[in-house]
């Protein structure tokens, strides 16, 4: 699920450009945000399972993602959008490092 998110984005650029009025640019940042966070904290939410439990830091991890992806999908403005998929990549730096 949370790797899917990152690809599946990519279909809906044209239809998110078109909708939310992004800039090529500024496009670009719908994907890359969630990369960016999501590789930059994955480490530490390895570590953070280590430290509090790998259940508890899934739960979180998935809590935060759903919530960024309800908020992502009410966005109304291409800094809420891009300001939820970093969400989301924090959301699934916690959780993804659970479950491997």
């Amino acid at each position: 699920m949370l790797q899917m998110d990152f690809l599946i984005v990519i279909v809906a650029l044209p239809k998110i450009q078109a909708e939310l009025g992004f800039t090529p640019t500024g496009l670009s940042w719908v994907p890359n945000a969630f990369a960016l966070v999501f590789g930059g904290l994955l480490l530490l939410g390895g570590r953070l399972g280590d430290i509090y439990g790998q259940v508890r830091i899934f739960r979180i991890g998935i809590a935060i993602f759903v919530a960024a992806s309800l908020l992502g999908g009410i966005a109304g403005s291409p800094f809420v959008l891009i300001a939820a998929r970093m969400l989301q990549g924090v959301g699934a730096a916690l959780a993804g490092p659970s479950v491997l």
